[in-house]
């Protein structure tokens, strides 16, 4: 993989070359690194500080792409890890590069200094206490000054419990060669907190490239909003990404008119919910002038709406994306999920109106309180659909997995047998509707290793080990203790 290849356009000027030389690691393949908001504001905020900052990807061969350097060359290594199942790619990299796993080891012979940040640091920064340095809480535009003049006067003083020490200085980062012993002591907590940028006009805003290999093609992505308002217990937003605060609808056209004379570019609109937005419509129609194509990662069906839909049809949409979540309206409504299957079969009718002939919904299995005739519920929904609207219906189906600062966070999860019986059931009562209900494969593991990971613990750490040489065995026997990771998390923040 080279960059000539990649027909990036960087939307910002940005500095040329920069110290000290710094790593930039998203540990998936380039394609899902390059829709990554954050992945690209933290590049951007190095650069302008005159940094040496080089991405890596899980699929660059351990290379940058900037510069083709190993990296191994990198005195300073920071991966985004957005997604639990992410940190075993990041472990792989790190092994194959043949860089150290622990920071005792690579504090003992000199080794590059590893930072963390990215999506799951918000949910459950103990899960790098092995292997990181220091791992930044919450948006990174709260600690980048303090990171940067903190390692720059590292490359001079060459002295890692200096740095350790420096790092701490700030409430917003956890280093673990400093915090752990005091979180598994009887001592009080050691008060960390996740930085939370509240004016978000003080951030990029939009994403650095425009590439059509990333996974969304050409498309500008527009940050409408952080955090959420809502509350629904399965969810991590409301606790670990803070309250709603959204973008001006000044500055979301002023960047879309900026770059509008780029050629041809789809406009992808990253929110929890686009719906929330007070100014959407507004936004909406200055792209739609703007001659310019709208794509949504997930529209909330009581959010969905005519001028929604006209955007859509002028794009040349013709599929939509929707998460129920549930197939029932009582299920439904204990998860805060207040819309009815009566409701979701009137939108999609507004839907096919404005061209829409195919869906494709997200629902969980597992949820709690959940019965074997709510898993009915899904295909009774499902082919209601069908049968009345004739529109066809991806059916993608995840495992419910509790995460830690949620109020589900105590609430069990199936297991894989448990799920595939779930299933089955599911199977069974989809039967006769093959050719128009999609049911996607389910990754059973892969929810197993998101559960295990989110639960990480101090005590668990050797078990890296295991992480880096990939092996499911490891994931399906390690134990996982949530009371005793939730007193940490407790103790961390307190």
């Amino acid at each position: 993989m080279s960059r000539s290849n990649l027909n990036e356009i960087t939307l910002v000027d940005l500095p040329k070359g920069g110290a000290p030389l710094w790593a930039l690691i998203y540990p998936n393949v380039y394609k899902v690194g390059m829709t990554n908001l954050g992945y690209h504001y933290v590049y951007a905020a190095l650069k302008t500080r005159g940094v040496g900052a080089e991405r890596l990807f899980f699929d660059s061969n351990c290379r940058s792409l900037e510069e083709d350097r190993h990296l191994g060359e990198f005195p300073i290594i920071t991966a985004s890890v957005s997604y639990e199942p992410d940190y075993v790619n990041l472990i792989n990299i790190l092994a194959d590069s043949k860089i150290s796993l622990n920071w005792r080891d690579r504090a003992r012979f000199n080794g590059p200094v590893i930072g963390i940040g990215g999506a799951v640091s918000y949910i459950n920064p103990l899960l790098f206490s092995s292997l990181a340095d220091f791992v930044c809480l919450g948006d990174g535009e709260v600690v980048i000054d303090h990171l940067v003049d903190s390692l720059r006067d590292y490359m001079i003083h060459q002295d890692r419990a200096r740095l350790w020490d420096e790092l701490s200085t700030s409430p917003y980062i956890y280093v673990p060669p400093l915090h752990d012993e005091l979180i598994l002591s009887d001592k009080d907590g050691i008060n960390r907190k996740r930085g939370r940028i509240q004016d978000l006009s003080k951030s990029l805003g939009h994403s650095l490239w425009l590439t059509p290999e990333a996974a969304f093609g050409r498309t500008l992505l527009l940050e409408l909003q952080r955090g959420c308002f809502r509350n629904c217990p399965y969810c991590v937003v409301p606790n670990n990404f803070g309250k709603a605060r959204t973008r001006s609808i000044d500055d979301l056209i002023s960047f879309l008119d900026n770059f509008k004379g780029l050629g041809d570019f789809n406009v992808g609109l990253v929110t929890p919910e686009a719906g929330d937005h007070p100014h959407l419509g507004q936004l909406l129609d200055a792209i739609m002038e703007a001659g310019k194509r709208v794509s949504f990662a997930s529209l909330r069906i009581d959010a969905l709406n005519e001028k929604v839909l006209e955007a859509l049809a002028m794009g040349g949409k013709r599929s939509i994306t929707i998460a129920p979540e549930a197939g029932s309206d009582a299920l439904r409504m204990t998860i805060k999920k207040h819309f009815t299957n009566e409701l979701i079969l009137k939108k999609l009718a507004m839907a096919k109106e404005y061209g829409i002939n195919s869906v494709k919904m997200y629902f969980m299995i597992g949820l709690p309180g959940e019965s074997d005739e709510d898993i009915r519920a899904i295909a009774e929904m499902s082919q209601s659909i069908w049968d009345l609207l004739k529109i066809k219906l991806t059916l993608s189906i995840g495992i419910f997995v509790p995460k830690p600062g949620t109020p589900f966070s105590g609430e069990p999860f199936i297991g894989i047998s448990e799920g595939r019986r779930r299933l089955n059931i599911l199977h069974r009562s989809l039967r006769g509707f093959g050719k128009v209900i999609t049911l996607r494969p389910v990754d059973f593991k892969g929810s197993l290793k998101e559960y295990v990971l989110s639960w990480y613990g101090l005590k668990e750490a050797e078990s890296i080990l295991n992480l880096a040489k990939n092996d499911d065995r490891g994931f399906l026997n390690l134990p996982v203790s949530r009371e005793l990771t939730q007193e940490q998390l407790s103790r961390l923040y307190l």
